[in-house]
């Protein structure tokens, strides 16, 4: 592939401009235009590198990330330091709440959860995405909450790839819900209950959603209620799912104290769960 100035720039407006129609988020479109183009010359590359930036035409599969990096910086400067992660979900270690984030993936990873840390970069180790986790909590990690944090990473990782192919109105307010419910958890102004309710109402709309194929759902908090209606429609719920967790109503969102953090944690997660149990059966 070798693309000179003026290809390279046609190219990089035109894929631009469909992602903005497309309302793709301005921090995520440089590494999918770098994909964009590899995929359109039928060609691999590195989608981001730790070399010296090289900006000489032509573009190659080389230097490809550096052009686009560069085009994007100079075009939206500020607004792409935007986190780019699609989402996160909290995790409680030793009394504290840290935020794990899902990355933007592409290709083929082995994915894990360990205290160690691994060279080989197609190994996805899900404790390395905790944010400011200190390395003395790190190393007390034991084996049996590792494998709660992997469990937790691939359902939010599944969903979350389903959640980017709907274009509801219902999920578009859903993901906001559950981003919004893990901030409340792991900031310095803390609201554990209101963290609560974003969750409940992100398992709602989830359950919403696959309700809306057959008929408009019922303008109702009730989770419980939702399941039954879902069930009608063919609906199996997951035997290991507690949906006695959201069995509160709108009130707590007035009532700081009503859920301690810990509580909260465990009701992020389990409407993590619904939404996995729910969507994979939604057409």
């Amino acid at each position: 592939m070798e693309l000179h100035k003026e290809a390279f720039e046609n190219a990089i407006c035109d894929i631009d401009s469909k992602l903005a129609a497309e309302s793709t988020p301005i921090s995520l479109r440089p590494m999918l235009a770098i994909v964009s183009i590899f995929q359109l010359h039928q060609v691999a590359g590195r989608i981001a590198h730790p070399f010296k930036p090289n900006l000489c035409f032509p573009v190659t599969e080389m230097n490809l990330s550096d052009h686009v990096n560069k085009w994007y910086s100079e075009k939206y400067g500020n607004k792409l330091k935007i986190d780019p992660s699609p989402a996160q979900f909290p995790l409680m270690i030793e009394g504290a709440v840290y935020q794990c984030r899902i990355p933007l993936i592409y290709g083929s990873f082995t994915v894990l959860a360990a205290k160690e840390r691994f060279s080989d970069n197609r190994v996805l180790n899900a404790v390395d995405h905790i944010t400011d986790l200190p390395q003395h909590v790190r190393e007390r990690l034991s084996g049996e909450f590792e494998s709660q944090i992997l469990a937790m990473f691939e359902t939010c990782y599944e969903v979350t790839n389903k959640l980017k192919h709907r274009k509801s109105d219902l999920i578009k307010s859903a993901s906001s819900d559950i981003h919004v419910s893990c901030e409340l958890l792991c900031g310095y102004k803390t609201n554990s209950s209101l963290s609560a309710w974003h969750s409940l109402q992100f398992a709602e709309k989830c359950l919403k959603e696959f309700i809306s194929q057959f008929e408009p759902p019922r303008l109702i908090h009730d989770v419980k209620e939702l399941v039954k209606t879902a069930k009608k429609f063919g609906y199996v719920p997951d035997t290991r799912l507690n949906f006695g967790l959201f069995d509160f109503g709108p009130s707590v969102r007035y009532s700081p104290e009503h859920f301690q953090l810990e509580q909260a944690v465990f009701i992020n997660h389990e409407s993590w769960r619904v939404a996995f149990n729910v969507l994979k059966q939604a057409k």
